[in-house]
C-alpha cells in the first residue's frame, strides 16, 4: 500500500465521441469514509466507478486507489475494491452458493477457505436456504443482497455500490443500509450512487452531487445545505400562470414555477425577507396569491435545484 488515500481522482474525464460523460473529476475520498455520488440517471455516476474499477479507459486524467493507479497498477487496484453493480451479473448456470465460491477464488482466496467465506456471507445476508437456487430463481432484493454479499467476498477495504437499495422493499433495503454502516464503523470505505436523497441523508459522510458530467458540489449534507441557502419559501398562486415576470430574474431570486401544484417555489437563505420581496415583485405583476409557506429546505430541494438544467424561469 502507497499511502493511506483509498481514492484520488485527478481531473478524471471521459468522452464518447461528442458526449462528455464525465468531465474532470477531482476529488478524494478518505479511509473509512462514507461516501455518496448523487444525481440523476445520465449524470455520470456510474461511468465515473467504471472507470475507477477498470471497465472503462479514462479519456483524459486518471485516479488512484491507495497510490497505485487504475490504469497502469491495475491488478493492484483490483484486491483493494469489492464491486456490487445495478444490474445483476451472476452466472446463471451455477447456483448462489457456486456463484459465490467461484468469485472467492477469483480474488485469490486459497481453495480450502472458498467454501467457508461463500456460506458465511449467504448467512449474514439470510440466503443460506437458497444455496442450491440459481440466481434468476431468487427475488429482486434476494439478487441485490447476493450482489453485495459477492462484494464483499474478499474482504476488501473499498466496496463500491452501483445504486445498491434500488428496487428493494422497505425490509431489504434497511438491511443493507444497516451493514453498510456496520462496516464502515469498521474502517471500511464505501462509494456508491443513488439518486434517492433520503438515502444519502442518512448514510452519507459526503456526497458529492453530479450533473451532466461534472460534480456541481461536494460536501457533507448539512455544509451543502448551508452552501446552498436554507430556506424553502413555497407561494401558492390563486390562477395559473405559464410563466413567472422577468423581474424575478432580475432581482436574483432563484424562483421556479411548478405548473403541477400552482406554486412558486424559492431555496433561499432568508425565508421571510425571500418571500416579501417575491410577493411584491406578484403584487406588482398583478399576479393574485393564496398562500405562503417558509419551511427549512432539504438536500433534495437544493439537488433538484443543482441537477436542474439550465433553464430560464421565464421560459414555457
Amino acid at each position: 500500500m502507497k499511502n493511506n488515500l483509498p481514492v484520488k481522482f485527478f481531473e478524471l474525464s471521459k468522452t464518447f465521441g461528442e458526449t462528455v460523460a464525465v468531465d474532470s473529476a477531482d476529488f478524494s475520498i478518505q479511509k473509512g469514509e462514507f461516501f455518496g455520488l448523487l444525481g440523476p440517471n445520465g449524470a455520470g455516476k456510474t461511468t465515473l466507478i467504471k472507470m475507477l474499477i477498470g471497465l472503462a479507459t479514462p479519456t483524459e486524467g486518471t485516479a488512484e486507489v491507495f497510490g497505485y493507479d487504475i490504469s497502469g497498477d491495475y491488478r493492484q487496484v483490483h484486491k483493494f475494491i469489492g464491486f456490487a453493480p445495478a444490474e445483476a451479473n451472476l452466472d446463471r448456470e451455477f447456483n448462489i452458493f457456486d456463484n459465490l465460491r467461484f468469485h472467492a477464488g477469483y480474488n485469490g482466496i486459497p481453495a480450502r477457505d472458498r467454501g467457508k467465506k461463500a456460506e458465511e456471507q449467504l448467512r449474514t445476508f439470510d440466503l443460506w436456504k437458497k444455496k442450491e437456487d440459481k440466481p434468476y430463481e431468487l427475488s429482486t432484493g434476494m439478487r441485490k443482497k447476493l450482489l453485495f454479499a459477492r462484494s464483499l467476498i474478499a474482504d476488501p477495504e473499498i466496496i463500491i455500490l452501483d445504486e445498491p437499495t434500488a428496487g428493494l422493499d422497505l425490509e431489504t433495503k434497511e438491511t443493507v443500509q444497516n451493514y453498510v454502516k456496520k462496516i464502515t464503523s469498521q474502517g471500511v470505505t464505501i462509494l456508491f450512487t443513488t439518486h434517492q436523497i433520503d438515502e444519502a441523508e442518512k448514510l452519507c459522510d459526503r456526497v458529492a452531487i453530479m450533473r451532466e458530467g461534472r460534480i456541481v458540489e461536494i460536501g457533507d449534507p448539512e455544509e451543502l445545505l448551508e452552501k446552498g441557502q436554507g430556506d424553502l419559501v413555497r407561494i401558492k398562486l390563486d390562477e395559473d400562470l405559464r410563466r413567472l415576470p422577468k423581474t424575478l430574474l432580475e432581482n436574483g431570486f432563484r424562483a421556479e414555477l411548478d405548473r403541477d401544484s400552482g406554486e412558486v417555489r424559492a431555496v433561499v437563505a432568508d425565508g421571510s425577507e425571500a418571500a416579501a420581496g417575491i410577493l411584491q415583485i406578484l403584487h406588482t405583476s398583478d399576479i393574485a396569491t393564496r398562500s405562503v409557506h417558509i419551511e427549512k429546505a432539504s438536500l433534495e430541494d437544493l439537488f433538484l435545484r443543482l441537477t436542474a438544467k439550465n433553464k430560464s424561469i421565464t421560459d414555457d
